[in-house]
């Protein structure tokens, strides 16, 4: 099968990546330069692994269930795919059942809320959206191939309602439906035929940063 396009739906890791709550717990440096006379280019990195656009897994809310380590390759990988719209204006609003209009059956349903465009901005950890938990068996229903749900803002946890965000994380993840947060999700203009969720293999990991290809064949 011919590929036509491949998308980046993930966001580069940098020192300015916003972290859940405002935390500062990024950290990139180089440790060899070729530019300082050494013989190669080598960097330190040190971040939470709930950075940037990552990946949670049960083991996330859940201490007795699986970790990023325990999928096996083609888990990481969905073909039917769903694009829902909800335009929140930049509004920190708890999304429910009401708010999601029927969903065609999918693997992977992407939550696209245009809250991506605050990134830049402390508004996107202070004053962010969230999911309330109502939403996970509402998709069941419509979904029952549901195997991930990704987002564009920076967590399904609002920091306006963490107790919320604490049940909507388990309404998922108990349901071992995986959660993509902080996803680039504005450049899709029709759902992609393939995604891929690439997370580093991390044993024992509850969460992991990952890089994830929207593919159009």
């Amino acid at each position: 099968m011919r590929i036509k396009k491949i998308i980046i739906l993930s966001h580069i890791l940098n020192a300015e990546t916003p972290l859940y709550s405002g935390a500062m717990d990024l950290n990139f440096q180089k440790r060899k330069s070729i530019n300082n006379n050494d013989s190669c280019n080598t960097m330190h990195w040190s971040f939470p692994n709930h950075a940037g656009t990552h990946v949670d897994v049960p083991k996330h809310f859940i201490d007795d269930a699986k970790t990023v380590a325990d999928y096996i390759a083609k888990e990481w990988f969905f073909e039917k795919i769903r694009v829902l719209d909800i335009n929140l204006d930049g509004e920190a609003k708890i999304i429910d059942k009401n708010d999601i209009e029927r969903v065609d059956d999918c693997e992977l349903l992407l939550i696209r809320t245009g809250f991506e465009k605050l990134r830049a901005a402390e508004t996107y950890w202070r004053r962010s959206p969230g999911l309330h938990s109502d939403i996970a068996n509402a998709l069941i229903k419509d979904c029952p191939s549901l195997r991930a749900v990704g987002i564009d803002f920076i967590s399904v946890s609002s920091p306006l309602d963490r107790q919320l965000g604490r049940a909507a994380h388990k309404a998922f993840l108990e349901k071992n439906i995986l959660l993509i947060e902080d996803m680039k999700l504005a450049q899709i203009e029709i759902a992609p035929d393939l995604i891929i969720v690439s997370p580093i293999r991390v044993e024992e990991a509850d969460a992991s940063p990952c890089t994830v290809f929207g593919i159009y064949f």
